[in-house]
């Protein structure tokens, strides 16, 4: 072989040799970028779920606030509103019942009303009865005890009080008692 031919071969593996390094160096630096970009990325991805999670969990508190809000708002009108219509029962029986006191029918039940007190009372001594104004001019009650006379505000009914005991047997109680309730019942 001549030596044109040597160095042509020479050359020729000079180059091969040549073009599997750069075939290696160009894997090794693709395989380096690659694990970086792969390192990186999963980094990324990491932070963005972390922030992915914590405004996740920002919006469902804001949610909470708002739906906790929203549910005290609407209970709170409910009770607004039921307030609102107990008010208009009480009034609209609070006129019924002025009504029923100008019948004779309320004398009898008066006068049964003051028996049924009368006879939870052990003591019937220094008894006070006390009746509105209207009542006390249309029932006679003064050989049961002295009569006081109390404000119209009680509507009807009357109090009965001796010095161990007071019965308040007068229709606004009473009422207030069936519409609103009593601290014993709403302790039960």
């Amino acid at each position: 072989m001549s030596i044109d031919e040597k160095l042509k071969k020479f050359q020729d593996t000079c180059l091969e040799i040549s073009e599997n390094d750069k075939k290696n160096l160009q894997a090794e630096l693709d395989t380096k970028a690659k694990s970086k970009i792969e390192k990186e990325l999963s980094i990324f991805e990491q932070k963005l779920e972390t922030k992915f999670e914590k405004e996740k969990m920002q919006l469902e508190k804001e949610y909470n606030k708002k739906i906790i809000h929203i549910e005290f708002n609407a209970k709170k009108q409910l009770l607004d509103e039921e307030a609102q219509e107990k008010q208009q029962l009480f009034k609209e029986c609070v006129r019924k019942l002025e009504d029923y006191t100008s019948t004779e029918e309320y004398i009898h039940l008066l006068e049964q009303i003051l028996e049924n007190t009368m006879s939870y009372l052990e003591n019937r001594s220094n008894i006070t009865i006390c009746l509105t104004n209207r009542d006390a001019q249309k029932v006679d009650f003064k050989n049961y005890g002295n009569i006081e006379i109390i404000e119209d505000a009680y509507i009807g009914g009357l109090i009965l009080k001796n010095e161990n005991m007071l019965i308040d047997n007068t229709f606004l109680t009473n009422l207030k008692e069936k519409l609103y309730g009593t601290k014993e019942n709403n302790e039960n």
